[in-house]
């Protein structure tokens, strides 16, 4: 299992917690340079895809500082964004003050207070490669998902083409880490968001772990040179 920092005994739930609240205020302003600003297109596709069925209330589970949850921000849906970073959680509520459908919530993602088939959709950006227990979380969603609806995760993954693949290591591995001790003052945060993003299964390994957890009519979307995935997977009727 791959922790933010391997000399803590914290489990790494705890970590991660720690290190968001850690990084909160500037994880808007890191992300937006990490990804190129790549990652509005990646939400509004997202969005576009959570919308096809009409959903009348919506989950964004590790919603962070909100930016996919306020997607919805102008339609009618209610949308819930949860996360166990209660300091990401305060930068996405001063962004809420336009957005009277949308609200944020402390939560356990792999243990949520929602009765079973509350949620419409589900959606999930770049947070689940961060879960403690990938399984659990997948089931926990599954769980509060109404049966029939979608589960939309955005994640990260790695190019298979060769250069694609050069260029992303080298990217990831001295850009980024170095845009994280400069910017976010937490090094050691940001080469564990690289290290994870390396090592977590990706397109079709990812898809057989969805349909070990039960999901179904499973689709695939590649994204921007193979770095991101869409994962559109729905819960059986």
């Amino acid at each position: 299992m791959i922790k933010p920092d391997k000399s803590k005994q914290d489990s790494k739930k705890i970590q991660i917690k720690d290190m968001f609240n850690d990084i909160s205020s500037r994880y808007d302003q890191i992300n937006k340079m990490m990804t190129l600003n790549m990652d509005k297109n990646w939400r509004k596709i997202v969005y576009n895809l959570s919308m096809q069925d009409n959903p009348n209330k919506i989950i964004d589970i590790a919603t962070g500082t909100g930016d996919i949850a306020l997607c919805f921000a102008d339609d009618d849906v209610e949308v819930i964004g949860v996360d166990n970073a209660s300091m990401m959680l305060d930068i996405a509520n001063t962004k809420v003050a336009k957005a009277p459908n949308v609200k944020f919530q402390l939560e356990d993602a792999e243990n949520m207070s929602f009765e079973d088939n509350t949620f419409d959709t589900a959606t999930v950006g770049f947070g689940v490669r961060n879960f403690e227990d990938l399984n659990q979380g997948l089931h926990e969603i599954k769980r509060v998902l109404k049966p029939g609806k979608n589960l939309i995760i955005l994640e990260t993954a790695v190019p298979s083409f060769f250069l694609f693949r050069f260029g992303y290591f080298l990217y990831t591995k001295f850009v980024v880490p170095i845009l994280g001790r400069t910017i976010a003052k937490n090094q050691k945060a940001y080469q564990y968001l690289s290290t994870s993003a390396e090592h977590f299964p990706h397109g079709k390994e990812f898809q057989l772990i969805l349909e070990k957890a039960g999901f179904e009519d499973i689709k695939i979307k590649y994204l921007s040179l193979g770095i991101v995935n869409i994962y559109q997977a729905s819960k059986p009727i």
